[in-house]
């Protein structure tokens, strides 16, 4: 019985042993992985700050090339290279695009391009206009131009000025077909009337200033009435005279 009751403590002893063995082996390996995931951890913040720095640099470095074509863009802009400065704005677009990057200056630029190249048409269209006889082909030009703002009032100038020509070139041209009666006296006379009609129908729509042509080519026309006899005898009752 003795022997039994010793065996009994031995074997609680070596299950107590066991235990506190057991315990220690279970809380080490606790802290070892505890430890491992707070090593994990900051190797992974680690890691996450490098490649936030990195991209920080990067995005530091590709916005100061933004910034440096642009200036680019300016001085081209001012030396007139509107070719190179289309270039450069294509690369602009990309960068803006990829890293967020605002396009507005670019879009100024180029919006400065666009008034320019107009305005140089408009003022090679001022100086065509200058021969009256071109105004229906500057006028087709000029309506070809959008009216942005900061050319819209020389656009209109140019396109008034196109109907003034066309104006006079139909007085004109009323005047002399009535020079050329020797050809058909009165066709060319009503081709005179209907011209003349249609020279007025565009002072009064455009609120052009009359011209003192007008008045003689009235004057004329009722001096060719009276010198055509067979018009006059056609259009007026015998009675009258």
């Amino acid at each position: 019985m003795k022997k039994f009751l010793k065996f009994i403590k031995k074997f609680l002893l070596l299950i107590f042993i066991i235990g506190i063995i057991g315990g220690g082996w279970f809380y080490y390996n606790k802290y070892k992985t505890e430890k491992l995931k707070k090593l994990a951890e900051e190797e992974k913040r680690k890691k996450e700050e490098l490649e936030r720095e990195k991209q920080r640099k990067l995005l530091e470095e590709k916005r100061k090339e933004f910034e440096n074509l642009i200036v680019e863009m300016e001085n081209f802009f001012k030396k007139g290279d509107y070719t190179k400065v289309k270039e450069l704005s294509e690369k602009g677009f990309l960068l803006g695009k990829e890293y967020n990057f605002s396009v507005d200056k670019i879009k100024e630029i180029l919006y400065k391009i666009e008034v320019n190249t107009y305005l140089s048409k408009l003022r090679k269209l001022q100086k065509e206009n200058e021969d009256i006889y071109k105004f229906f082909y500057v006028r087709k030009e000029v309506m070809k131009i959008p009216s942005l703002k900061e050319i819209a009032s020389l656009k209109k100038e140019i396109l008034d000025k196109t109907f003034e020509n066309e104006y006079k070139v139909k007085l004109l041209w009323a005047k002399n077909t009535l020079e050329k009666l020797e050809d058909e006296g009165i066709h060319n006379y009503f081709l005179s009337k209907k011209i003349l009609d249609d020279a007025k129908k565009i002072r009064l729509a455009r609120n052009i200033e009359k011209d003192k042509l007008e008045d003689q080519i009235e004057i004329l026309q009722s001096e060719v009435y009276f010198a055509l006899k067979q018009l006059h005898e056609n259009t007026i009752p015998k009675s009258l005279y």
